[in-house]
């Protein structure tokens, strides 16, 4: 285990774990704005223009909590593999000593 842990890239996994939280937080932000303009928000529908049209569109069809169970998954991954990373070479060092 702790060697296919110290063969991962944890920097990457980490970048990938904030990119996802990223995307969840968006999705979450036009899923609020969406649903305000829906009860009767004037501002937040001219927030909603037309330009934004087709990613409100795409990101109502994402499932934001998924998509946020996701992030912290990866987020939670990429730690393990940070810390048992660093134990490792911690590890080795203490032998080489």
């Amino acid at each position: 285990k702790r060697a296919w842990l110290a063969r991962l890239d944890a920097p990457s996994w980490g970048k990938a774990a904030s990119a996802m939280a990223e995307v969840a937080d968006q999705a979450s932000q036009m899923q609020e704005l969406t649903e305000a303009c829906n009860s009767g928000d004037a501002e937040s529908c001219n927030l909603l223009s037309r330009e934004e049209e087709a990613k409100r569109l795409w990101l109502a069809r994402l499932d934001a909590p998924t998509w946020g169970a996701a992030a912290a998954a990866v987020s939670a991954i990429a730690t393990k593999v940070e810390n048992e990373a660093a134990l490792s070479r911690e590890e080795e060092a203490k032998r080489a000593w």
